[in-house]
């Protein structure tokens, strides 16, 4: 299952392992090894940032760095 977090501001991502590619409006980040996405990152106009990713391991760092406001289950 998709998760989708919705973070109040703009957090430091850098996630090991992980090939990240920048986009004006966000990024994605990459297992190379598989050669598959697996991380989204989507800026909104008001500030607010969404994850989306179905890794836990993911989803445990960002609650342990950053505050999420909402959260949705794609």
């Amino acid at each position: 299952m998709i998760v989708e977090l919705i973070l109040k501001e703009q957090p430091k991502l850098e996630f090991e392992g992980y090939k990240k590619t920048g986009f004006a409006s966000g990024a994605v980040f990459s297992n190379p090894i598989e050669k598959r996405v697996e991380i989204v990152v989507k800026n909104h106009p008001d500030g607010r940032v969404s994850v989306f990713t179905d890794k836990s391991e993911v989803i445990e760092s960002i609650v342990q760095t950053t505050q999420v406001i909402d959260i949705h289950a794609k």
